[in-house]
């Protein structure tokens, strides 16, 4: 009955919200189902199925650091060693970072360098490697191992340490690294790999909830170590029940005590995040603390995975449209509620604050890609949102002003999705507001609210 109603759910949910086809693979005490709806393209139908290619997005993180700790217990490479060891003409913009920069740090998103880096048309193989040398125009904003901003640039690097390291291509190296030993044959990193099978295409939604296809592939080369993984369900399945329990079919690319650190609480990070592994997210979801990841590519096909490894319970959906996420989120809470018969997080109560109270908070917040300014209005903190830099060749969807609430000292919520924290304030030792933590990312304070220059 269980697996019947979440496929209705599946099906209804995914019609209602723009979401052509998706594919869910589930794990509860040692048996695994799997369910798919919809179709690969709006414009061109075909019925998704358990071979379906779904571009995972940046879960494919954890692909690339599952190889790095392959190579680490291997004894190819030390974590806590200067990166440049490995790679001496390493490029950053800040000489003492450069010579402290380690692979731990870029595991837990800890560089403290700018984490958002443009992508390019290259399709060749040396795309990481030359994007790479440009990261002496990066911005170093912290000390490595500081403090912990989501970096998509710091994987494109730890995908370049593992090219020097094997001396293959990045997508040559996960393969043997990790798909291989797991038996994942259904997955691959390059389009001309995944247009020769079943595959989905990416979709937005319009103004009338109605998918449209987007015409691209979302993600160029240069980014393959930090999000650009397509696969099945069925991959997807393999690589849940391996990083679930440690089961597989074939050779265990890390071993059972790695497998463990990987989901182990390493550092607090930002919120809507509790803390960070190597690279898990961990997240307090329904009473309890979840291992997980998600991926988005450019808005237009999404990926969810969780894991309660001390239940042996694991969910992962994926989606053709950006509207995946809302679909993720919904499979995933019925699960916790109908299969695991837990209780949803109660709901953060928002503070009843006057502008005067609010305006310590106020100002201009910028994390080095994107920011905001948080301006009090009638009882809200009014969050505007803007580029870092304008001029960059990127796409990129900025929200539209929202309020954000204080519902406790120093933390903030959107009124829409109060059971999660939107941010986090940080605060010196003087107790002036200095630092903002929200949606992933450390913001820096550069302007005070009121301030013109």
């Amino acid at each position: 009955m269980g697996m019947t109603r979440l496929q209705e759910l599946l099906d209804e949910t995914a019609a209602s919200i723009g979401v052509p086809g998706a594919a869910v693979a589930v794990v509860q005490d040692g048996e695994s189902h799997v369910l798919t709806t919809g179709i690969t393209s709006v414009d061109a139908p075909v019925s998704v199925d358990e071979s379906t290619l779904f571009m995972i997005g940046s879960t494919t993180k954890t692909v690339t650091a599952t190889a790095v700790l392959s190579l680490a217990e291997k004894g190819v490479v030390d974590l806590d060693e200067p990166l440049v060891k490995v790679m001496p003409d390493l490029r950053l913009r800040d000489t003492r970072a450069r010579e402290r920069l380690t692979l731990r740090h870029l595991l837990t998103h800890g560089g403290g360098f700018e984490g958002d880096v443009a992508d390019t048309d290259d399709w060749g193989a040396e795309a990481i490697a030359r994007s790479v040398d440009g990261f002496d125009e990066l911005a170093q904003h912290a000390p490595p191992g500081s403090a912990f901003s989501y970096s998509n640039s710091g994987f494109r690097l730890m995908g370049r340490v593992i090219e020097l390291l094997t001396g293959d291509p990045y997508e040559i190296a996960a393969q043997k690294l990790v798909l291989d030993p797991l038996g994942m044959t259904e997955s691959f990193f390059l389009p001309w790999q995944a247009f020769s099978r079943r595959h989905t295409v990416g979709h937005t939604v319009d103004n009338e909830g109605r998918p449209r296809v987007a015409h691209t592939w979302g993600l160029g080369r240069s980014g393959a170590a930090e999000g650009g993984l397509a696969s099945s369900v069925t991959d997807q399945l393999k690589y849940l029940q391996f990083h679930l329990t440690g089961a597989s079919t074939g050779t265990s690319p890390v071993s059972p005590s790695m497998r463990v650190e990987m989901q182990r609480h390493h550092k607090v990070a930002a919120p809507p995040f509790d803390g960070v592994g190597m690279p898990w997210l961990l997240v307090d979801m329904f009473g309890t603390t979840a291992v997980t990841h998600g991926g988005n590519i450019a808005g237009i096909q999404r990926s969810m995975f969780t894991m309660l490894p001390e239940e042996g319970f694991g969910v992962t959906v994926l989606a053709n449209s950006g509207a995946g996420g809302a679909l993720g989120t919904a499979v995933t809470s019925w699960c916790f509620e109908h299969l695991l018969g837990r209780t949803a997080n109660p709901s953060h109560e928002a503070l009843m604050l006057s502008d005067a109270e609010l305006e310590p908070f106020a100002g201009t917040w910028d994390s080095g890609s994107w920011g905001m300014t948080l301006a009090p209005e009638n009882g809200s903190l009014t969050a505007t949102f803007f580029l870092s830099n304008p001029d960059r060749d990127e796409e990129r969807h900025l929200p539209p002003p929202m309020p954000l609430a204080l519902c406790a000292p120093d933390e903030i919520i959107h009124p829409g999705a109060p059971e999660s924290l939107f941010g986090r304030f940080i605060r010196d030792s003087d107790g002036e507001v200095t630092g903002l933590l929200a949606q992933g990312r450390a913001l820096r304070r550069v302007k005070r609210g009121g301030e013109t220059s």
